[in-house]
């Protein structure tokens, strides 16, 4: 059995390409591989953005640098069309790490993991506010939550501190930037990797008992 802990956060666009990947290579195996995920946060406050972009116009160019990103994986995205419907201005990270881990309070890793692909998508190809109340509850109803007490959860005090915990977690493996996947609480793989190699990692780490003997990896101590 491997266990992978995957770092991310709903507003990285690495990660968006980086969860794709991850999913669909540990759909095959099943029984063989866990995936627990963690929360990672990129823009902690909105003091801090909005020292980088005093204005809304500023704060909605820079997330068009950011969503731009993803042209390089998918070549006919237009970034632009994502941000000029004007949803899009001061959003932060905590809100929907938040809500992510509200739906993991209900349905476990797997109820992590599809709320917060629906976030991604509601946020770069839908160019919805993600941090809005209103967006998380839809997004909760669209994923099959129990809307109810997924209201009382996204923004209580122990969804706060499940974040802030995964973020120490983060801190003291020597994580500062997501996507991030640690295995076995041991080998740390950065940044978006392709499908093959990920496929490659975990084939490698479950014929040899957790070690790799054809992939090269590095324990996170050791990066």
């Amino acid at each position: 059995m491997i266990e992978i802990k995957f770092f991310h956060d709903v507003l990285c666009p690495y990660c968006f390409i980086a969860t794709r990947r991850l999913m669909n290579v540990v759909k095959d195996y099943k029984d063989q591989v866990i995936v627990r995920h963690k929360s990672f946060m990129m823009i902690s406050s909105l003091e801090d953005l909005k020292d980088i972009a005093p204005t809304i116009e500023e704060a909605r160019e820079l997330f068009k640098n950011e969503f731009s990103i993803l042209k390089k994986y998918i070549p006919d995205y237009d970034p632009e069309k994502v941000i000029n419907k004007g949803k899009i201005g001061y959003i932060w990270s905590l809100p929907p790490q938040m809500a992510c881990k509200a739906a993991e309070f209900q349905k476990g890793d797997e109820g992590h993991w599809e709320y917060y692909k629906r976030a991604q998508e509601k946020l770069f190809f839908e160019g919805e506010d993600i941090t809005s109340d209103d967006v998380l509850i839809e997004i909760a109803k669209e994923v099959g939550l129990y809307v109810e007490r997924f209201k009382e959860d996204f923004k209580s005090k122990k969804a706060k501190l499940a974040v802030i915990q995964d973020e120490e977690e983060a801190h003291a493996m020597g994580i500062h930037g997501v996507p991030a996947v640690l295995i076995n609480d041991k080998w740390l793989i950065r940044g978006v990797q392709t499908e093959d190699y990920y496929r490659q990692v975990i084939e490698d780490l479950l014929k040899n008992g957790g070690e790799p003997k054809t992939v090269n990896l590095k324990a996170y101590w050791e990066q």
